[in-house]
């Protein structure tokens, strides 16, 4: 055990004039770069939008991505790095039996309203405050890919209705702009 220590403490001797003990940063280094990763780099779903596209479509500016792919449904949420609010959240089902009918009668909440124009069938959710955010405006449509594409922007605490009824409309341009077809 002790000469365990001491070899401990002889790498610590050896490493320690290499460290920033000093408190002092190197002035022959370089300052440091930070590059700005696009969206597309958090892979799963985010491979289908960056920051610019978004920004000019909705006018908001994210700057974080991360996604997730669970089974066949892929996901991709944005926000900035000053707080969880506002995020835009985007999941896409790979495919689906579904079609018009059945995804207007079965999957459409009762609250939602039909967007016509976007896939072969679309709604527009929107809901209240709750919890530690704000409203939200979700966008949902079935792709001419036969894919079920979500959108779903949520606001942060304090969000006027004038603002989510703007973004609801600029939502709906966003899905309209992502609708994929059949290849």
């Amino acid at each position: 055990m002790r000469s365990r220590l001491a070899a401990l403490g002889a790498a610590a001797t050896l490493l320690a004039p290499t460290g920033c003990s000093s408190g002092k940063a190197d002035a022959g280094l370089p300052p440091v770069q930070v590059i700005e990763q696009p969206a597309a780099s958090a892979g799963g779903a985010c491979i289908l939008w960056d920051y610019a596209f978004i920004r000019d479509t909705i006018g908001v500016t994210f700057t974080v991505a991360g996604s997730d792919q669970v089974d066949d449904t892929s996901t991709c949420v944005v926000q900035t790095e000053s707080g969880d609010y506002p995020n835009l959240a985007l999941s896409v089902v790979e495919s689906t039996k579904a079609d018009a009918n059945l995804f207007l009668q079965d999957l459409m909440p009762a609250k939602a309203t039909r967007v016509k124009g976007l896939g072969r069938a679309g709604y527009r959710l929107l809901s209240g405050a709750s919890g530690g955010h704000g409203p939200s405006v979700e966008v949902t449509w079935l792709s001419e890919a036969a894919q079920l594409q979500t959108l779903k922007f949520t606001f942060p605490k304090g969000a006027k209705q004038a603002q989510v009824d703007q973004l609801s409309t600029k939502l709906v341009s966003l899905a309209k702009a992502m609708n994929t077809t059949k290849g």
